[in-house]
């Protein structure tokens, strides 16, 4: 107990009016560990995503340039029907088959090709059932 009052007891010191501390410079040693975590943040996460995200464009891509009449689409909001013309930024699509209900929307609108193979694994859920 003695020793913490004369430790208390001691002047604490400060440095000259004129004088500050000076903070010491960023060490290359905190450079070097930042840049480590960016190039594993890189490799680990910026890069597989923009692999994907190309892939998915080059996906869409092919996808657009292969629509032909006759097949099913899906549009962005969810509209299903089938491709009855193609132009270059138009596409019409029919809607409902009794009333010959038809669409033109923008090429960049459809959302995915329903293949026959989705056809089918529909319906066979269907019957499995």
């Amino acid at each position: 107990m003695k020793t913490y009052a004369i430790v208390a007891a001691e002047p604490q010191e400060t440095p000259p009016k004129g004088q500050e501390q000076q903070q010491a410079p960023c060490s290359w040693e905190s450079l070097l560990l930042l840049g480590g975590i960016f190039v594993v943040f890189y490799f680990l996460l910026i890069r597989p995503q923009q692999k994907r995200r190309k892939q998915e464009e080059q996906r869409k891509k092919e996808m657009l340039d292969n629509l032909a009449r006759n097949d099913h689409v899906m549009t962005i909001g969810g509209i299903h029907g089938v491709v009855t013309n193609v132009g270059e930024e138009e596409i019409s699509i029919r809607i409902d088959d009794k009333s010959d209900a038809r669409m033109r929307i923008n090429r960049d609108a459809i959302s995915k090709v329903i293949g026959e193979e989705d056809e089918e694994e529909g319906g066979g859920q269907e019957s499995q059932s």
